[in-house]
């Protein structure tokens, strides 16, 4: 059953969610989290540490640094170590022969983000979004332009059921002035762009000049991955990756961005004099983190477990009409056959106590989509899912 409200209500909240900009859309989704605060979470939330003890073996030492400073500078793009340790990881990854000099330490993925955009967008820049993408990215892009000039395309693809961009849906609008932002894997759908859709993009915006921002934050694929990404070494290339998902520290803002090192140099310049370097105290754990090669299995393991057992039990429930299986992190974007837009839904299941993340905030208007997060314990994530599942069946 519908929580009371006046038409005129649910029509002036629908045409909100339409319409609203997605920096206002956004503060007030934590504007009606905060009405329900024993809301169980199934949003923005993050796997706790304790599904990965004993592997974490530098939470210590992490746990220890926010409890000390450590008096020193480092260069501008971050300490030289370090950005060793992240450019043998990415090779590792890609294989790529990264340097020190293709990686820069941010202060967490988002800050890179907007960062490139200072340093790239000028008036006459086509900044092009494809959706669905993740909402702080959108507000970005918009806060950039704003100071910046240029203009921005929005690209919904034609496929409605994975969200999936082809390669002629993007073409047009790669010219010698455009930036092209996506999220791979997509957030909030967990699905990887397919290598030869991505490597055609990269190509051409290299022949034209134009530059293309991958953000890898959700990285954590949940079965091997042996795919040959070497296409991604072009000077046209931005990637920036957090360690907030892929190393479960939400809240330290450690990102790191991998571009040629004449744009690194751009990057570092800008950033020393905007707002510091990423935390210097977290240098040592960083290093030991990625000298654990179990860790990236570990944290695949463990995810694919809660994504399947979130679609198991998800697959119960009367009301949902679709979902898009992930190949990546531990987020499951759904579609419920709720009538209303996804804001009204999201708005509905909050009044009764379960908090997820409605489509709309990833620039999804058609259709009632909304993303979990599967990253809890066993019982704790069946007993969430059940009582999501039966807040929608009740609707």
């Amino acid at each position: 059953m519908v929580s009371q409200s006046s038409p005129l209500d649910v029509t002036a909240d629908a045409l909100y969610a339409n319409n609203a900009d997605i920096r206002s859309l956004f503060l007030k989704y934590w504007e009606e989290v905060e009405k329900c605060p024993n809301c169980i979470n199934l949003g923005m939330g993050m796997p706790p540490i304790e599904l990965f003890q004993p592997e974490l073996e530098a939470q210590e030492e992490f746990d220890a640094g926010r409890q000390i400073w450590q008096a020193e500078y480092q260069h501008q793009a971050g300490d030289k170590s370090v950005r060793e340790a992240f450019s043998k990881f990415e090779a590792e990854r890609t294989g790529i022969a990264y340097t020190a000099e293709n990686i820069m330490l941010v202060s967490g993925a988002i800050r890179g983000f907007s960062l490139v955009l200072d340093c790239l967008v000028k008036d006459g820049t086509l900044l092009v979004e494809i959706v669905p993408t993740y909402p702080l990215c959108s507000g970005q892009a918009r806060n950039v332009l704003e100071r910046r000039g240029g203009a921005i395309a929005t690209v919904i693809p034609k496929d409605t059921n994975t969200f999936q961009i082809t390669f002629d849906e993007i073409k047009p609008y790669i010219q010698p002035s455009t930036i092209i932002y996506l999220t791979n894997p997509n957030n909030p759908t967990g699905l990887y762009l397919p290598n030869d859709v991505l490597s055609k993009i990269v190509t051409t915006c290299e022949n034209e000049g134009a530059y293309l921002i991958i953000d890898q934050a959700c990285d954590i694929p949940l079965a091997s991955i042996a795919d040959d990404r070497t296409y991604l070494d072009s000077p046209s290339v931005i990637r920036i990756l957090s360690l907030s998902k892929t190393y479960l520290l939400a809240g330290f803002r450690l990102g790191y961005v991998v571009a040629n090192p004449q744009l690194i140099e751009i990057f570092s310049n800008a950033f020393s004099f905007a707002d510091g370097n990423a935390p210097c105290v977290a240098n040592k754990a960083i290093i030991k983190y990625l000298n654990n090669s179990q860790l990236m299995p570990l944290f695949s393991k463990v995810s694919r477990h809660k994504v399947e057992l979130a679609l198991h039990r998800l697959t119960k429930c009367r009301s949902i009409i679709d979902f898009i299986k992930p190949e990546a992190c531990f987020y499951i974007f759904l579609k419920s056959g709720y009538p209303r837009s996804s804001w009204l839904l999201f708005k509905e299941l909050v009044s009764r106590g379960v908090n997820v993340v409605p489509g709309c905030l990833f620039g999804v208007r058609e259709g009632c989509w909304i993303r979990v997060c599967c990253g809890r314990e066993d019982d704790v994530l069946i007993d969430y899912l059940d009582k999501l599942s039966q807040a929608l069946d009740t609707l």
